[in-house]
């Protein structure tokens, strides 16, 4: 029987640890692009839900890249899901805390409209408080009634201060009108944050 040399027996040694292990998976230098994408949609947290949703499901296409084609990537498609999510999750309380602000200078504004365009001045006086006179509001209703009536109403600014239990507000918008578009502005006022008035109004 033949005995190896203790440089053969070297040199098999060598050559058997520079076998990779049975079973061993080996893992592709090629990185996965959607995950690097979905990092990158993740950190623009500052556009709203678009860049969210791309980086969660960019991050997804890579978290799979990465388990079944063995591309590298797989922590930037996590941190991207990550992001995503608190991208549309945030987004979706910062519109929820401004549609509960801006909520009853909203209600206001479409219900003071609509009052002046159905021509209904009594109804439109109830909105508003007493320095608001009859004479006004019929000028007001019949100013609307030469646009030619009110398609919508648009809200495009709102403002609100509160001190000693007052809470005043600036509404601004445009309706719509058969012959054009038409800016309006209401000052408003209220006691309670529930029953908002008119302090006064201006159409244009």
């Amino acid at each position: 029987m033949a005995e190896l040399t203790p440089a053969a027996a070297e040199n098999s040694s060598l050559a058997v640890a520079d076998e990779p292990a049975a079973g061993a998976e080996s893992v592709s230098s090629t990185w996965s692009i959607a995950a690097i994408a979905s990092l990158a949609c993740g950190i623009f947290l500052i556009v709203p839900f678009f860049a969210g949703l791309a980086a969660v499901a960019l991050g997804v296409i890579g978290i799979r890249q990465a388990n079944e084609l063995n591309m590298r990537g797989r922590r930037l498609a996590i941190a991207g899901v990550i992001l995503g999510v608190l991208n549309i999750l945030g987004w979706i309380a910062y519109f929820k805390l401004i549609s509960e602000i801006s909520g009853p200078g909203r209600t206001v504004a479409h219900h003071f409209i609509d009052d002046l365009n159905s021509a209904d001045s009594a109804k439109a006086q109830s909105e508003c408080l007493a320095n608001v006179g009859p004479d006004r509001l019929m000028a007001a209703t019949n100013q609307v009634k030469s646009w030619g009536g009110v398609k919508s109403v648009a809200v495009f600014y709102i403002t609100s201060d509160s001190a000693n239990g007052v809470t005043t507000g600036s509404v601004r918008g445009f309706v719509r009108t058969p012959g054009g578009e038409h800016l309006f502005q209401l000052q408003t006022v209220s006691d309670d944050r529930s029953n908002w008035k008119v302090r006064d109004f201006s159409l244009q």
